[in-house]
Parts: C-alpha cells; structure tokens; sequence
C-alpha cells in the first residue's frame, strides 16, 4: 500500500457509514466501465437456463430467499 492509500484509508476511517458508502460507489464509478468477457456471460447464460430448466421440471426444489440471506447474515455474524 502506498503512503497516499495509506493517509486516505486513516481519514476514511472519521467518516459516517453513509459517507464511507457514497465515497465506495464515486471509487469503483471512477474505474470506468468494466469489460465483459463473452464467454463467460455466454456461460452464466447457459448455466442459468440449466438451472431454470431444473426448476421449471421439478428436478430441484427452491430455497426461498429469507433463508439464503439469514444463513447468510449467520455467516457473517
């Protein structure tokens, strides 16, 4: 890490959650936009219609969203 990252992370550290959230978002808008690799959006393409196909056909059984983001938040506790 560099001094300037340094000096920057200490003065982040007296700013409010909400502060802190906004500087995040104006940081990674700052990077531009991010470049996409066709195959590996051709790839999550088709593994999400695998996985809808499953669902669709009764193959597997959902999780229902509030208990992935509880074990989730237990996860992170």
């Amino acid at each position: 890490m560099t001094d300037a990252v340094g000096q920057i992370l200490s003065q982040v550290s007296s700013l409010t959650q909400q502060e802190r959230a906004e500087l995040a978002y104006a940081l990674v808008c700052s990077l531009g936009p991010i470049e996409s690799d066709d195959d590996v959006a051709a790839a999550w393409d088709e593994e999400l219609n695998r996985r809808l196909d499953q669902v669709l056909r009764n193959e597997v059984e959902g999780i229902p969203a509030e208990q992935v983001f509880e074990k989730l938040r237990r996860r992170q506790s």
